[in-house]
């Protein structure tokens, strides 16, 4: 039973989306997201970033860290998309099986 009503379920939902990466949503990042749901929103930028990196992380997670296929997808030339993935510390080999 959901203690809130379905606004705050869907917030708390759309929080642990936001922030893993991950198909499987843990008990811990759901208990994360109800302790957060009191606290502060980040900033714009710190938002922004998250999205980015949880956006280039499953990009990467597709296309089998294939750049050139990730950044087609994102509507991104290559050189932009390595500096985006240079900004987040990402390395398109730890993506590749």
């Amino acid at each position: 039973s959901w203690p809130g009503n379905v606004r705050q379920l869907v917030n708390v939902i759309e929080q642990c989306v936001a922030l893993t990466s991950s198909p499987v949503i843990s008990d811990a990042l759901v208990e994360q997201a109800l302790e957060g749901e009191n606290t502060a929103l980040p900033t714009f930028v710190e938002a922004r970033n998250q999205f980015e990196l949880n956006y280039l992380r499953k990009l990467l997670q597709i296309t089998k860290g294939n750049v050139t296929h990730a950044a087609r997808m994102a509507g991104r030339n290559r050189t932009e998309f390595y500096k985006l993935l240079s900004r987040h510390e990402l390395d398109a080999n730890d993506f590749k099986e």
